[in-house]
């Protein structure tokens, strides 16, 4: 491990997806690059029934990783309240870190509105009552997705995964002690406007993803996102923030682990 490749903290990958079938064949060899990276802490996230169970069983498995459970926005056709009882036990059961990701997505031809707003509010719900975070997938649904948040009487502690948002959540982030996650989205050259909200954004209230094998970082020739990336998102952000890399790693790990609970193996 060299100080060129990783900062001399130990980090975190808040948000990932190692149960993708682009992972079969490799797995162990991933894990390896990602801890002689640095990376020694993950978070799967098991966003459908489908998943919940590779999730679990990859947490109880391998040192260092840690899982959430929900039912994203593209599976909200299938929430109901069956769906509901098997989640609120399965986060027990399986001692899940948080709650996610949800949220609404209306990139693709996903359910209706009020059929998503159904499965994201009585997320929330479920979180407040386990005392759990919530990770927050949000595409194309800004001004919806705040009009329900900012009608709650009471929010769990939010993450908003790979955040690209306007001013307005900005200002909701900051004023409800939001998070944001931060990985290879903003590190393209499109993402400007991305980058100026994350200027008004305290690095206390960031953490490190990578949602792999998605959102690769800009100008990596492999398209497979791993969590061996992660310092490259904390080299972006020491530059970007222009304070130094290892600040950027132990400020992301603390974060992490105050929103989550103990996560370094």
């Amino acid at each position: 491990m060299t100080s060129e490749a990783t900062p001399a903290s130990l980090l975190i990958d808040t948000h990932c997806h190692l149960d993708d079938p682009s992972f079969s064949d490799d797995l162990d060899d991933v894990l390896s690059s990602s801890r002689d990276a640095g990376v020694v802490a993950w978070i799967m996230v098991g966003f459908s029934p489908t998943h919940w169970n590779a999730a679990v069983r990859m947490s109880s498995e391998i040192p260092g990783m840690a899982h959430i459970l929900g039912v994203h926005p593209g599976h909200a056709g299938e929430w109901n309240d069956d769906v509901r009882r098997r989640l609120a036990d399965a986060l027990v059961v399986s001692k899940a870190r948080g709650l996610g990701e949800i949220g609404l997505d209306f990139y693709r031809d996903n359910a209706p509105l009020e059929i998503q707003e159904r499965a994201l509010v009585e997320q929330l719900d479920l979180a407040r009552e386990l005392d759990l975070p919530v990770v927050f997938h949000m595409r194309d649904a800004e001004p919806q997705m705040l009009d329900i948040l900012e009608r709650q009487q009471v929010l769990p502690r939010m993450v908003f995964h790979s955040f690209d948002g306007t001013a307005r959540l900005t200002r909701f982030i900051l004023e409800y002690d939001a998070y944001v996650g931060v990985g290879g989205l903003a590190t393209r050259m499109k993402s400007e406007t991305l980058r100026e909200q994350l200027r008004d954004i305290p690095l206390s209230r960031m953490v490190l993803e990578t949602d792999s094998p998605y959102l690769v970082p800009a100008r990596q020739k492999d398209r497979r996102n791993t969590p061996a990336n992660v310092p490259i998102i904390a080299r972006f952000l020491a530059g970007f923030l222009d304070c130094p890399v290892e600040e950027v790693a132990r400020q992301t790990t603390s974060t992490a682990e105050s929103i989550f609970g103990s996560l370094l193996p």
